[in-house]
């Protein structure tokens, strides 16, 4: 193989360092709490590998949830078989760049993460979008796209919404401001972020902890309610959706619009359980998940 089947991890002594700077429940580094702008920031602060894999021939890129961070991620990047390596998005505001200022938009979240992977991937990879992670995905997949890069071959959307058709039950609240309208209670967006079940145990247990990754909260769910896009806009690769049958913030014709932004095939999957189907990482998930990276990289038929 040439040197593009080399391990794509795109700092090896920031992999190497993952446990180092943040434990497996998301705890943060001793650093002084001052905010920065992360306009500035590293590429490879924005991208994590807990698995490298130099021998791997496929590469899948994760995008968290709303109020979630890369070490989710950790245990599925563990379970994949040796020929799929994953990368992981990590926005800032949390764990490694907890101290960094939340992005203000989806936009510039997919800004940030285009700019990242444009000259680091030396494979197209396929993308995996949990919930919020899905719209991520799909900016970051427009943006590859209209430069001519390396664009994704597939984009899963996992239990997200379209962009076109959202009802966005879960940024009830994230409009408030200090004008007229209280800004939501931090109670109540805890309840929320903590009922969809995407925050470890280990962080819910201490409060002062929650109190530190809140900004990075509100600032997901200000930017998710204030995404729009067009009917029109797509995407040239394929899509494949995840979700699940007792998600009731994700309605499955939602979630089956993501047909409509594609000029390529689409497809949809139910599992069983609520958001996070896949906690775990139950069997079925594991290989639809890897035979659709395997697939559509290949260019045969979809799963």
């Amino acid at each position: 193989m040439s040197g593009a089947d080399e391990s794509h991890c795109p700092d090896g002594d920031h992999c190497a360092d993952r446990d180092r700077d943040h434990g497996r429940d998301g705890g943060p580094a001793t650093t002084a709490p001052v905010r920065v702008l992360a306009a500035g920031a590293a590429p490879s602060s924005w991208i994590r590998c807990f698995h490298p894999k130099p021998a791997a021939r496929y590469t899948l890129v994760c995008f968290p949830h709303a109020g979630g961070s890369a070490s989710y991620y950790f245990d599925l990047s563990a379970a994949l078989d040796a020929d799929i390596e994953m990368l992981v998005v990590q926005y800032p505001g949390r764990e490694n760049r907890l101290f960094e200022e939340p992005a203000a938009s989806v936009a510039a979240l997919a800004d940030g993460v285009y700019q990242a992977l444009r000259t680091r991937l030396p494979r197209r990879p396929a993308f995996f979008g949990h919930s919020m992670g899905g719209l991520i995905g799909f900016e970051v997949a427009r943006r590859l796209e209209a430069a001519g890069g390396t664009a994704p071959h597939l984009l899963v959307a996992s239990a997200s919404p379209a962009p076109s058709v959202r009802t966005d039950r879960l940024t009830a609240g994230a409009h408030a401001s200090q004008g007229t309208t209280e800004p939501e209670p931090d109670e109540a967006v805890l309840a929320r972020i903590m009922g969809l079940g995407g925050t470890r145990d280990g962080v819910g247990r201490h409060p002062e902890l929650m109190q530190l990754v809140l900004p990075a909260i509100r600032g997901d769910l200000r930017a998710l309610a204030e995404y729009r896009v067009d009917a029109g806009a797509v995407v040239g690769c394929p899509v494949t959706v995840f979700v699940a049958d007792g998600d009731h913030d994700v309605p499955l014709a939602e979630a089956g619009a993501w047909g409509a932004h594609t000029t390529a095939d689409a497809d949809v999957h139910v599992f069983e359980g609520d958001h996070f189907y896949f906690s775990g990482n139950p069997p079925k998930f594991l290989e639809l998940l890897q035979d659709a990276v395997r697939h559509s990289h290949s260019g045969t038929q979809l799963i």
